[in-house]
């Protein structure tokens, strides 16, 4: 496959190959992208075989095209091309946490810390997604099912993406779920999705907790045995008491292993019941161990690989959520690498009869006391000098400062509509707003969100979440209107690219889809 083109990519590099499928690196022929395109080796499978497989690989091009997180992989197209189906996603450029751990063994608390929180934050939005069905139909909440360190990512900052949702669950899914059809790796499986039970987001947290035990001690709770057998490791999950992660690790805070341990209950009624709820425990295990002393803990094996320095230094804070019913995280005391500073202010002018008031002075005899005054009044005087000079120069400022050399004869300077804002406008929110009227509406979306985290007491925060809801319905709808023409299905697509034109009429977006999906309709 390397060198060939298959639909707008050229294959670049393998990346992996398994029973189900392959996956490569690729880039766009006329873009300056570089991409991950997945297949499934439909020759590789008996014909009765392909069309659930076929129906699977489209179910997740489906769900990851509309999950839009920032510790989430991107699905940027899905097409069908030499009798094969492929997804083309974001390329991550890193490692997986599975190629970390190998390289440096288990890891530090604190750089453990941050890639916990980032990973419960995807799973968090994940499991309380409202998404589309095949049909149209609206549901809510998915389950991951195969969470393990290889499907966790991270680029060269120490950002964390999750990906491989080809084997999620979706609420209420029954037609893709048959018998004798387990998925997941079972190393981090549950105990209820080894006996073949419904599973939900808890299950996800089980396998989320043996990924931290691992990334803590080094080691898995139940690891292969001598015998390569899978069975001794299905019966640990299901029957055995895992090894105390305080026992495995020594030096690691007692409070972060017991929230750990937490998480690996066989009763999934004794678990974290929701990602909110597990970064939560963890959240307020960083406030407590603010104060607390510091654990001791023996030097840990250096990495030379490029994220590993960021990584052990990364104070990285998570975007909690793109969702505002979910909790947000308190943001730690140093400010986080990848957000923009504060917009800053301008001091806002003081009224003409400005004057401070005078300090409150201990008794002193009266000769001192009259010093006292007259420096006092002499000091309120200068302040009413000084404020009414501040208030005239902020009339006439930047009249005086921008004026030019004119004839007696030209017409005097125009004066300006409007007063200059006293606020100079951020930086995200100007990117937010030129993204939106390219109609990159993913950047938008994330531009305003970042705006209103970083100010949240500001007077358009109503007005800004109004239009990121706005946004995300435009930005779906344009998504599955796309997603329908690539499949021909064009009666859907014109549906909802006509949805999308009633939610901005100026889109030219949904005009050019409902265009081409009418042509499509009329061949």
């Amino acid at each position: 496959m390397i060198g060939k083109t298959i639909g707008n990519y050229e294959i670049t590099g393998e990346l992996a190959e398994g029973g189900m499928g392959a996956v490569y690196r690729a880039r766009h022929v006329t873009l300056p992208r570089e991409v991950v395109v997945k297949s499934i080796l439909l020759s590789a499978f008996p014909p009765q075989s392909q069309e659930p497989l076929k129906a699977r690989f489209l179910r997740e091009a489906l769900v990851q095209s509309q999950l839009d997180h920032p510790n989430i992989v991107r699905v940027l197209e899905f097409f069908m091309a030499a009798e094969n189906y492929f997804l083309v996603m974001e390329y991550v450029d890193g490692m997986s946490l599975r190629d970390l751990l190998k390289r440096q063994g288990r890891l530090a608390a604190d750089q453990a810390l941050p890639l916990f929180k980032q990973s419960l934050s995807a799973l968090d939005y994940a499991h309380n997604f409202s998404y589309m069905d095949e049909a149209g139909g609206r549901h809510r909440g998915i389950t991951h099912r195969d969470i393990k360190p290889g499907n966790l990512l991270l680029d060269g900052m120490a950002r964390l993406k999750l990906t491989d949702f080809g084997i999620v669950k979706m609420a209420g899914e029954q037609a893709l779920t048959r018998t004798g059809f387990n998925p997941g790796t079972a190393e981090y499986m549950s105990p209820e999705q080894i006996r073949g039970q419904q599973v939900d987001a808890r299950s996800d947290l089980y396998s989320l907790g043996v990924t931290f035990y691992e990334m803590l001690a080094g080691r898995l709770p139940f690891p292969h045995t001598d015998t390569g057998s899978e069975y001794e490791i299905m019966r640990g999950h299901i029957e055995l008491t895992p090894p105390p992660l305080a026992e495995a690790t020594p030096g690691i805070p007692a409070a972060l292993a017991a929230i750990v341990m937490q998480s690996l209950e066989k009763d999934a009624s004794a678990r974290h019941q929701t990602a909110a709820e597990f970064l939560q425990a963890l959240l307020a295990f960083e406030r407590r161990g603010a104060t607390a002393p510091q654990t001791v803990r023996a030097p840990q094996p250096q990495v030379t690989h490029s994220m590993t320095e960021p990584l052990a230094a990364a104070n990285y804070a998570t975007n909690p959520a793109t969702d505002s019913t979910r909790p947000r995280a308190p943001q730690p005391d140093a400010p986080p690498t990848n957000v923009m500073p504060a917009p800053q202010l301008r001091p806002a002018a003081p009224p003409a009869n400005f004057a401070p008031a005078a300090p409150v002075q201990p008794a002193t005899p009266a000769p001192a006391r009259r010093t006292g005054l007259l420096a006092a009044i002499a000091l309120l005087i200068l302040a009413a000098i000084g404020a009414t000079a501040f208030w005239f120069w902020r009339q006439n400022g930047e009249a005086s400062t921008t004026a030019t050399v004119t004839t007696p004869s030209a017409p005097p300077a125009v004066a300006p509509s409007a007063a200059p804002s006293v606020v100079v406008e951020d930086e995200r929110l100007r990117q937010a707003r030129a993204a939106e009227a390219e109609e990159k509406y993913r950047e938008a979306i994330q531009g305003y969100e970042a705006f209103l985290a970083a100010n949240p007491q500001t007077t358009e925060a109503a007005a800004l979440k109004d239009r990121v809801a706005l946004l995300k319905q435009l930005s779906e709808k344009l998504a599955m209107g796309e997603l329908g023409m690539k499949q021909k299905d064009y009666a859907a697509a014109k549906r909802d690219f006509a949805a999308a034109l009633k939610l901005r009429r100026e889109s030219k977006r949904a005009q050019a889809g409902l265009m081409e999906a009418e042509a499509g309709l009329g061949k």
